[in-house]
């Protein structure tokens, strides 16, 4: 006659579990085809932003040829920049007044000149002492009792 039901019973579960194995196998092919495929195309993208940023480097800093500047000047251009130069000249120019050694109210007074040069040495002080005074870790202790001293370390 026929198998049992039991027999039937594993026969299908040998299978499931054959088919789960399969399964579990090709999902991993699948993930790890993905991540490979999805490095090589990081890869690609960064190729070719690498290369879009040096030919605009490239084409921003180098210095046009004599005959690069020649093929962009026709006759029409050359006759506006000979109109515009016309025009420049055409116009007058500003006046410009030169005052050398001048003791007018400009000039700092002597104490005045001591801060500006004391100011910047006084400020870094100040505010590396607050700097560490912020970032010292704190004891646990009590806040009041002030600041621990710790020895140096003693050389070698």
């Amino acid at each position: 006659m026929g198998a049992s039901a039991n027999e039937i019973d594993r026969q299908i579960k040998e299978t499931r579990d054959r088919m789960d194995e399969n399964l579990g196998e090709l999902e991993d092919r699948a993930t790890s085809n993905a991540m490979r495929y999805g490095k090589v195309a990081a890869v690609a993208i960064g190729v070719v932003v690498a290369g879009g940023i040096a030919f605009l480097l490239y084409r921003r800093f180098r210095k046009p040829t004599l005959k690069d500047r020649l093929q962009g000047m026709s006759m029409e251009s050359l006759r506006d920049l000979a109109d515009e130069m016309a025009a420049r000249l055409k116009k007058p120019l500003p006046s410009v007044t030169l005052t050398v050694n001048d003791r007018g109210a400009g000039d700092p007074g002597m104490l005045q000149s001591i801060v500006r040069k004391m100011a910047p040495a006084i400020v870094g002080t100040a505010s590396t002492a607050l700097i560490e005074r912020v970032t010292r870790p704190s004891d646990g202790g009590d806040e009041t009792a002030g600041p621990t001293r710790r020895s140096a370390p003693a050389p070698d």
